[in-house]
C-alpha cells in the first residue's frame, strides 16, 4: 500500500513542462505572482532550467522588480548569450533602471545602465537619445551631442533626439548646428514641444510657443507621478496665527538663487510669517540655513511624500523657486502641497501648470496684454520682481593682469552661459571690437567646446583670437564680484537676457546695457534697470543696442556719470522694501485665494 500511494503522488505531480506552461499563461494574463511561484516549482524539479529561470525573471520585470529580473537574465545569458528575446528583455531592463537611476539622481549608474542595453542592442535608439542626456547632465558635450545624433539616425524624425542635439549645440555655440536642429523640430507636428521648457527661452522670442512647450511638459509632470489636477485642496482653517511659506528649491546652495534670496529670508517679518525651506539638495551654508525657522532637508523623500510632509506642516503658500530648471521636482506641486502655490524667481516664464496658482511678476516683465500666455495668476510687485541682497560682500579687485586683461584698453563685459549667446549678437560684439582699438571681451570661464568654437566664429569675423578673455573660475561669489569693478560696459544677451548676472554688475557699479524683447525672459534686464533708475540703458531693438554700445564706448565720461549713478542708493538692492512689498503680495493671495472661488 505504501509503494502504491507513493507511485500515484508520483504520476500525479505536475512536470517542469506543465509548470513552465501555467507560468507563461500566467504572465499573458498578467499575474506575476502566480508566474512566479510556478517558475519557482519548475526550478525545484530542475535547478538549472533555463526558462524556468528566463520566465521568473519576467515576472520580477512585470511586477516593478528590475534589479531580480536582470540577475535573473544574466543567469540565462551565461548558458544562452545568443537567444534575441533575451537579450532585448534583459537590454529593456538595463534601460529602465537607468531611466530610475537617472531621476533619483544617480547619473553615473544610469549611464552604466544604458551603455549595459547598448552592448546588448546597439540600435537601441532610445537608449542612445537617453544616455545622451545623462551625458549632457555630466557636462560631457561633445559625447553627448554624438550620442544624441546616433539616435537622431537611428530614428530620423525623432523629436526627443533633435531636442537633445539643439541642446548641445546651442550649450556649445554651433550655430550652424542649432539653427539646422531647430528647424528640423518647427518641421515635426508639436515637434518644439519636445523640448525643455528652459532650452526654449533661449532660441523662442514667441510667448505662445513658449507657453505650449511650458504646458506640454507641465502635463508630462503629472502623468509621471500620477496625479490628478483636478484634486482640490481642503483648505485649513486659519486662526489668527503666522502665515505659514514654504520656499521649495534644489538651488538652497552655491547658487544665484540663493544669493538673491538669502536676504529677503532674512527680512521676513517674523510676527506675521513662519518661514520654511524645503531643500532638494544638500549643500547650503551656515547663512542660508539660519535666515528661516525651518529647514527641511527632503533630497531622500518622494514627491508624494514630500507634499504629505508639508500638508502635516500646514504650509499656507508652497513657493517654487525652480520652475524648469535643473533639479526641479514639480510632482510636489502637482501633488498639491499648499493650498496656495506660487511660480516665483527661478524660471523666467508661465510653469503651464494647472495646479501653479500664481507667478510673482511686475509690469516690465509681463505687459498687461501678455498674460493670455500665463495660466497662472499673475501678481506684480511694485518695481522689479527679483529679489537682492543688500549685504553682499565684494572683494577686493585684482589688478588687470592677475585677471588676465591687458594693461589699457575698453573692456566689454558679458560674464552669461554660453547658451544665451547668438550668432546676431556676437556679430554686434566683434563689430564693436573691431571699431573700438584696443578693447576686449570679457566672457566667463567655459568648457573646450564653447570656447572653441566661439574663438572660431571670432576669426570668421575678422577678430583675434586674443580679444576675446575668458575668466577663470575663483573661489567665491565675493571675488568674482570684486574683478567685476575691472569692466567697463556690461554687455546684455537676447532672447535670453542677463538676470542675476545682470544684479551682480549694478550692485558693484558696472552699467549694463540691454534690449528689450517679447518674452519674460527677454524683458528681465530692463525691468531690473528700470528698478535701478537707469532707463536710458534700456534698447527697443538690436539696431539700437548696438548703436548705443557704440556711442557709450567712445564717450568715457558717460560711462563715468553711469557709474556715479549706480553708487547712489537704488531701490533695486533696498531688500527690506522689496520683501515687505512680496509679504503683501503673499497676504493679498490668501484674501483672494481662488481655491475658495
Amino acid at each position: 500500500m505504501v509503494i502504491r500511494a507513493a507511485y500515484d503522488e508520483l504520476m500525479s505531480a505536475p512536470t517542469t513542462a506543465s509548470l513552465l506552461q501555467g507560468a507563461q499563461r500566467a504572465l499573458s494574463e498578467g499575474n506575476p505572482r502566480k508566474a512566479a511561484d510556478l517558475s519557482r516549482k519548475a526550478l525545484r524539479y530542475e535547478p538549472r532550467n533555463s526558462d524556468a529561470v528566463y520566465f521568473l525573471g519576467l515576472a520580477h520585470a512585470l511586477s516593478g522588480e528590475l534589479a531580480a529580473a536582470i540577475d535573473r537574465w544574466r543567469q540565462v545569458m551565461e548558458v544562452n548569450p545568443y537567444q534575441p528575446e533575451l537579450r532585448e528583455n534583459l537590454a529593456r531592463a538595463y534601460y529602465a533602471q537607468a531611466v530610475d537611476d537617472h531621476r533619483a539622481g544617480r547619473v553615473t549608474a544610469a549611464l552604466t545602465g544604458y551603455e549595459q542595453a547598448l552592448a546588448l542592442i546597439p540600435g537601441f535608439a532610445v537608449a542612445w537619445r537617453d544616455r545622451g542626456r545623462v551625458l549632457e547632465s555630466l557636462q560631457r558635450l561633445s559625447d553627448a551631442l554624438a550620442s544624441y545624433e546616433r539616435a537622431a539616425a537611428l530614428t530620423p524624425g525623432d523629436a526627443g533626439s533633435l531636442s537633445g542635439v539643439l541642446s548641445v549645440s546651442v550649450r556649445t555655440c554651433n550655430w550652424q548646428l542649432a539653427g539646422r536642429s531647430l528647424e528640423q523640430l518647427r518641421q515635426l507636428p508639436d515637434g518644439l514641444k519636445s523640448m525643455h521648457p528652459f532650452l526654449a527661452l533661449s532660441v523662442i522670442e514667441d510667448p505662445a510657443e513658449l507657453a505650449s512647450i511650458a504646458a506640454g511638459r507641465a502635463l508630462q509632470s503629472m502623468v509621471a507621478v500620477g496625479a490628478d489636477p483636478s484634486t482640490s485642496f481642503p483648505e485649513p482653517e486659519r486662526g489668527e496665527g503666522r502665515i505659514r511659506i514654504a520656499y521649495v528649491s534644489s538651488d538652497l546652495r552655491d547658487h544665484p538663487v540663493a544669493h538673491l534670496i538669502v536676504g529677503l529670508f532674512e527680512h521676513h517679518n517674523r510676527e506675521r510669517f513662519e518661514v520654511h525651506a524645503i531643500a532638494l539638495n544638500p549643500g547650503a551654508d551656515e547663512r542660508l540655513r539660519l535666515s528661516v525657522e525651518h529647514w527641511h532637508d527632503v533630497a531622500q523623500l518622494s514627491d508624494l511624500e514630500t507634499a504629505q510632509r508639508m500638508r502635516t506642516l500646514q504650509i499656507d503658500i508652497a513657493v517654487d523657486l525652480n520652475g524648469h530648471t535643473i533639479g526641479a521636482r514639480p510632482g510636489i506641486f502637482a501633488h498639491r502641497a499648499a493650498p496656495i502655490q506660487v511660480s516665483y524667481l527661478g524660471y523666467a516664464g508661465t510653469s503651464g501648470a494647472p495646479y501653479m496658482d500664481y507667478l510673482v511678476a511686475d509690469d516690465v516683465v509681463i505687459p498687461h496684454a501678455d498674460e493670455r500666455w500665463y495660466t497662472e495668476n499673475v501678481i506684480r510687485l511694485p518695481g522689479c520682481f527679483m529679489p537682492n541682497d543688500s549685504q553682499r560682500a565684494i572683494g577686493a579687485p585684482p589688478t588687470r593682469e592677475q585677471a588676465g586683461l591687458p594693461a589699457d584698453g575698453l573692456v566689454f563685459c558679458a560674464f552669461t552661459n554660453a547658451y544665451k549667446i547668438n550668432p546676431p549678437l556676437f556679430d554686434i560684439w566683434m563689430r564693436l571690437l573691431r571699431e573700438i582699438p584696443g578693447s576686449v571681451l570679457w566672457l566667463r570661464s567655459m568648457g573646450p567646446e564653447p570656447k572653441n568654437n566661439l574663438l572660431r566664429e571670432a576669426a570668421a569675423r575678422g577678430v583675434d583670437a586674443q580679444r576675446l578673455v575668458f575668466a577663470p573660475h575663483v573661489a567665491s561669489i565675493a571675488e568674482h564680484l570684486g574683478r567685476h569693478r575691472l569692466a567697463d560696459l556690461f554687455l546684455d544677451t537676447l532672447p535670453y537676457n542677463a538676470h542675476s548676472t545682470a544684479c551682480d554688475a549694478l550692485w558693484v557699479g558696472v552699467p549694463v546695457l540691454t534690449c528689450v524683447g517679447r518674452t519674460f525672459a527677454a524683458r528681465v534686464a530692463a525691468s531690473v534697470l528700470t528698478t535701478a533708475g537707469l532707463p536710458e540703458l534700456i534698447t527697443q531693438d538690436l539696431q539700437e543696442y548696438a548703436s548705443l554700445a557704440l556711442q557709450l564706448a567712445r564717450d568715457p565720461a558717460q560711462l563715468q556719470a553711469f557709474r556715479r549713478r549706480l553708487t547712489q542708493k537704488s531701490a533695486l538692492f533696498d531688500t527690506r522694501a522689496y520683501c515687505e512689498r512680496l509679504e503683501n503680495a503673499y497676504s493679498n493671495m490668501l484674501i483672494s485665494n481662488p481655491a475658495r472661488a
